[in-house]
């Protein structure tokens, strides 16, 4: 007597088909995170050096207008701190040349100090997805041409792809980038340690 089987009891293995079809599936899906990942770091340093043109831009107009190069950052969107001879590089009052309106937005700034040559900036980056990163001012032998803004304490792929955008090469695969000294003072941007050093006159 034969018995029929009810379907519902019926064991079936996926067939070689099946299994190639749901590996294409996860491999697509992986790369798709993978480049959205990828993509999301990207638009966070392009950001940086959107944000880092703007300050460089906004140092320009100011030496331009009062003769000096601002010390501080928070000098650039704090008229109060033009009074004190020390927060410019030029070491002169500068409120009466200083303008009536700001040169960058008002950003969170370090609370361990900014006083003239410091390395604590204003702590923007963190808006921007840079927990341990700042900006600051460095001068070097004076003029312009001679002061660069640092960003200090990124990431060694986000220094690169930032000094990939601010040098117009290719440094994501571990090339050697152009470090920071007299020697390389022609590249828009230098990078030594955790810092990347970009010239304040190449924008």
């Amino acid at each position: 007597m034969n018995r029929s089987r009810h379907p519902g009891n019926m064991q079936r293995g996926f067939s070689l088909v099946e299994v190639i079809i749901t590996i294409a599936i996860i491999g697509i899906l992986t790369a798709g995170l993978m480049t959205a990942l990828s993509s999301g770091d990207d638009s966070k340093v392009t950001a940086l050096f959107a944000k880092a043109q703007d300050i460089a831009k906004a140092v320009t107009l100011y030496e331009a207008r009062t003769g000096c190069v601002p010390a501080r950052l928070d000098l650039l969107f704090n008229k109060a701190l033009a009074a004190t001879p020390a927060n410019n590089f030029c070491n002169q009052a500068t409120t009466a040349l200083y303008g009536n309106e700001d040169y960058i937005s008002a950003m969170p700034v370090s609370a361990t100090g900014l006083a003239a040559g410091s390395t604590q900036g204003p702590l923007d980056l963190t808006k921007l997805g840079f927990s341990n990163a700042y900006i600051w001012i460095q001068q070097n032998t004076g003029g312009i041409q001679d002061y660069s803004l640092m960003i200090s304490g990124l990431p060694l792929q986000d220094q690169q792809e930032l000094m990939s955008k601010c040098d117009g090469q290719d440094f994501s695969q571990g090339q050697a980038m152009p470090q920071s000294g007299s020697a390389n003072a022609t590249w828009p941007c230098t990078q030594s340690g955790s810092d990347v050093t970009m010239l304040i006159n190449k924008y």
